[in-house]
């Protein structure tokens, strides 16, 4: 992935102007962490003498051009190009190593939902290169299809149960909620994936996370043989009739 570095240029940093001003600069941030364009993480935003430069991380080097503007991204850069002096600049920094890389696949086979932790990509995995996909590569699943509330909002709920998990804080709650696949975690997960197979016309699966024992050969949802000797599949159980895939610790 790779750091950029946005700059504002308000017309003036004097009240009440500046406050307008921010919070047309915050939603240009929303709708290209909302449209998948960037990580939805602040990295830094420092205030000059005469522009504010906000640092962001984007799955490719393209990921910020205009030409995968949602009609948000499209109507807050109108809204703070408006209170600016000049328009707001992209400058690139260079490669972010600790968020790792991302599919650069053309036609992957099938998607993975899926969060390994530690992970700093999006939650979504190629089938084939089992990398990071970004999601301005995938249709948007929310708002008439305009972005992707639904799924960083998953996501953030995943994450928070990973590291409630890890940090054994209400530990059974968080195990249920990543390994159970009727936990209401798990039913939103593969609602997504579902709605992402119809999209993209290719299987869309769902990780479910398994710690404290092996699985059983049969799939927890509907109890039959789950057992993967399928070598396109790096996982030790695949069920093909409820999309899910899981491994053993």
């Amino acid at each position: 992935m790779f750091t950029f570095e946005i700059r504002f240029f308000p017309k003036t940093f004097e009240e009440p102007f500046i406050d307008t001003f921010d919070e047309a600069m915050w939603d240009f941030w929303a709708a290209l962490s909302i449209n998948g364009q960037i990580l939805p993480t602040n990295e830094h935003t420092i205030k000059h003498n005469d522009h504010y430069a906000l640092r962001v991380v984007a799955p490719q080097m393209d990921s910020l051009d205009k030409k995968h503007y949602n009609k948000y991204c499209k109507i807050s850069i109108e809204s703070v190009t408006e209170k600016s002096k000049i328009p707001p600049e992209i400058h690139f920094i260079g490669i972010n190593y600790d968020a790792g890389k991302c599919c650069a696949c053309e036609n992957p086979s099938h998607y993975i939902l899926h969060i390994p932790y530690g992970s700093a990509g999006y939650p979504v995995l190629c089938g084939n290169c089992e990398m990071s996909v970004p999601l301005h590569k995938l249709p948007r699943t929310y708002d008439e299809n305009q972005e992707f509330h639904d799924v960083l909002c998953w996501w953030k709920v995943y994450k928070s149960c990973d590291k409630q998990f890890m940090v054994g804080i209400g530990e059974r709650h968080a195990y249920k909620m990543m390994n159970d696949p009727n936990s209401h975690l798990s039913e939103e997960g593969l609602r997504i994936c579902t709605l992402w197979e119809e999209l993209v016309k290719k299987p869309f699966y769902y990780f479910l996370f398994k710690y404290y024992k092996k699985n059983k050969p049969t799939c927890p949802k509907c109890g039959e043989n789950w057992v993967n000797d399928n070598g396109n599949f790096n996982y030790n159980y695949v069920c093909e009739k409820c999309r899910l895939v899981s491994n053993d610790l």
